[in-house]
């Protein structure tokens, strides 16, 4: 097996949304890819969700700051240069950690925590795959089986700002009851992973990649990088 790593500077929702189709294309049965990347500001809602309930609207157009849906489920978060997004695939049938998609991506989630664990110990997993410090969510998750692969990403609070998230971010929930109910977010207190000690997304992502690699069993010299995007669409 081998590791793909995508990391490469863009922050262009437009882009890296396609990005992570392209993701989808390029996963083979003898791949697992990693991916790094961060957006401008912008806010991200499950596939299942309804944004007039989870986002200030009036704020966003205000501030121009757009909206974009995700093909994967999970709650809303809002990005910016301080957000570290995390993407793993593979393929479904390489099974890591359990043949349960739920527990799969638990599994990823750990991974992740055991990297992030290097900056501060009282880290720890809750409800839906999320990693809180202590009891301020800092990551959410969410999954999805796609062209017969297991897609995974996550959002990381890493010096995020705070303030605009949660202006951003509708904190009371006010979904009416005559409706289908949607996804609803899981509203969190929220702190970014470097409330705890100083650090930057580059030390951040080391970390997290060193415990994937331990994980994965895979040595460094095996990892294929892709730093550029026409790489990206070359033949790998």
């Amino acid at each position: 097996m081998r590791l793909i790593l995508i990391d490469f500077p863009n922050f262009e929702p437009e882009i890296n949304f396609e990005i992570e189709k392209r993701i989808l294309e390029i996963c083979k049965a003898d791949s697992f890819i990693l991916r790094f990347w961060q957006n401008n500001p912008c806010v991200v809602i499950g596939k299942f969700q309804k944004e007039e309930y989870e986002v200030n609207l009036e704020y966003i157009k205000k501030k121009n700051i757009p909206i974009f849906r995700r093909f994967t489920g999970g709650g809303t978060v809002y990005h910016d240069r301080g957000n570290l997004n995390i993407t793993f695939c593979k393929n479904k049938e390489n099974i890591l950690f359990s043949k349960y998609i739920l527990e799969e991506a638990k599994g990823v989630t750990e991974t992740i925590l055991e990297g992030l664990k290097y900056f501060h110990k009282n880290l720890e997993i809750k409800d839906r795959s999320s990693i809180f410090l202590e009891g301020r969510k800092i990551l959410g998750s969410a999954v999805a089986i796609k062209n017969n692969n297991f897609f995974y990403h996550a959002s990381l609070l890493v010096n995020s700002d705070l303030n605009k998230l949660k202006k951003v971010i509708k904190w009371e929930e006010n979904y009416p009851k005559n409706i289908r109910l949607p996804v609803k977010s899981k509203r969190n207190k929220v702190t970014n992973l470097s409330s705890c000690s100083p650090l930057d997304i580059d030390m951040v992502k080391e970390k997290i990649l060193n415990n994937f690699l331990l994980s994965l069993k895979i040595k460094e010299k095996s990892v294929i990088k892709i730093y550029n995007l026409d790489k990206l669409y070359e033949k790998i």
